[in-house]
């Protein structure tokens, strides 16, 4: 029968999230049938980034031969080893009475480190593993991972969380025929965010063509990802990654307006600052397809995802300030136009971000703590390379938790205003049918 019941580590904090340069602390927990004789109980907590991958390359000489080349590449970032429970004489034997012991741990992290990663390519991962050294015996081994966030404040940066008035124009030929154009005029209020916010993106559109429809409109939200490998030469991997994908498919009229809203999922922040192999970027993907054989209308805009959220004055209250009840009536724009004037009431108080706007952090803004949610990407097991197999939790499955801010939801609203807008527009183009009738 094995003597050891259970041997983990635990957290003093539930999610196990930390902030670079906190404390964490916790237990290592021994529960044993009999007693027991150790050496020592080692505690051992990493920080380190890694890139792995192979790629397969087929040697001419030989047919059908391939040769995998691993590419890889690692950073530490800290790593912190002592015996909890030795004594001052070296190689003394320790005996550990049979039952229930709980053995504190604590350290602090540093300041320089970059958030927790975890992609098939590479990962950012901080673990703490717990070695009970046996004398003419297997060691007993527990590992845990816990997340790190590092914090990256907009406010900061609100030069790069401008808001984006842009247009996309397209013209059409069939055999050396101009068919017309379509033109999009693309709005976003901002283009930094942080999770739990929801990236609206609202969109003017004149279709002058005969016969070519817009037949769907996809705006993306994508993870840029770039690992940069050292053995056995450099290498450069780049990785694109959908986070979340929002179609708007309806009945597209020649000229009217049309609003999308993302939802920003539990993801880390943007560049993984302090890691140097591995670059994270996000962008915004805009898609307008249409019919027939014609290719369809694309632009890419950056965005910049934190986790403090940019403070805005009362001035200028943020997209999620927008009372649903307020009704919404505004002229059809023309070829060319796209103003405020032509936005609902509620859109035309959004406000650009402003490089002058005074910066502020999480403390002074008017909502709630964020929550720790895992990452919406999947899960990965953490065992490495020099881990055994018979290592107590390194196959388990495990994501890292990133903050996720509680603002009210606004797709409701912006759904409702699509419909009105789409009313709007079709009865002004009842209204000039029927009149045209009327004159005949």
């Amino acid at each position: 029968m094995p003597s050891l019941k259970t041997f983990r580590v635990e957290f003093d904090r539930p999610t196990a999230t930390y902030l670079s340069g906190e404390i964490v602390s916790g237990n290592i927990i021994v529960d044993i049938v009999r007693e027991k004789e150790i050496r020592g109980l080692f505690f051992i907590a990493t920080g380190q980034a890694n890139v792995r991958w192979t790629e397969y390359n087929h040697i001419r000489k030989k047919k059908n031969h391939r040769h995998n080349i691993v590419y890889r590449n690692s950073e530490k970032y800290f790593e912190f080893e002592y015996n909890i429970i030795a004594k001052h004489r070296t190689n003394s034997r320790i005996k550990i009475p049979f039952g229930y012991h709980k053995y504190p741990f604590n350290f602090q992290l540093p300041h320089n480190i970059p958030s927790s990663f975890e992609h098939k390519y590479g990962h950012v991962r901080y673990t703490i593993k717990a070695i009970m050294d046996r004398p003419w015996r297997f060691d007993h081994q527990t590992k845990i991972a816990f997340t790190v966030i590092s914090t990256l404040d907009l406010n900061a940066h609100r030069e790069k969380c401008l808001g984006l008035d842009d247009e996309i124009i397209k013209n059409f030929f069939s055999c050396c025929c101009n068919q017309g154009s379509i033109n999009f005029q693309i709005r976003i209020p901002s283009s930094g965010y942080v999770p739990g916010q929801s990236i609206i993106t609202m969109m003017n559109y004149v279709n002058s063509t005969n016969n070519i429809q817009i037949t769907k409109i996809s705006t993306k939200l994508l993870q840029k990802l770039k690992f940069y490998a050292s053995t056995p030469h450099t290498r450069l991997n780049s990785s694109t990654v959908e986070i979340v994908t929002k179609d708007t498919s309806e009945s597209f009229l020649t000229r009217g307006q049309t609003t999308s809203g993302i939802l920003i999922p539990p993801i880390p922040p943007s560049y993984l600052e302090y890691c140097s192999i591995i670059d994270l970027n996000y962008e915004l993907l805009v898609t307008i397809h249409v019919s027939g054989l014609h290719f369809k209308m694309e632009k890419n805009y950056p965005l910049l995802i934190g986790t403090i959220p940019l403070h805005y004055p009362p001035s200028a209250p943020s997209l999620n300030d927008i009372n649903a009840s307020t009704t919404i009536s505004f002229p059809i724009p023309t070829p060319g136009q796209f103003d405020r004037s032509h936005l609902p009431p509620e859109a035309q108080t959004i406000g650009f971000v402003s490089p002058e706007q005074p910066s502020a952090s999480s403390n002074n803004l008017d909502i709630p703590p964020p929550s720790y949610e895992e990452c919406m990407s999947g899960t990965q097991d953490i065992m490495d390379q020099n881990d055994s197999k018979y290592v107590f939790g390194a196959n388990t499955p495990w994501a890292p938790r990133y903050p996720v801010f509680n603002y009210p939801q606004t797709s409701k609203i912006y759904i409702n205003e699509r419909k009105i807008i789409t009313n709007i527009v079709s009865a002004k183009v009842l209204n000039s049918k029927e009149n045209k009738n009327q004159q005949m």
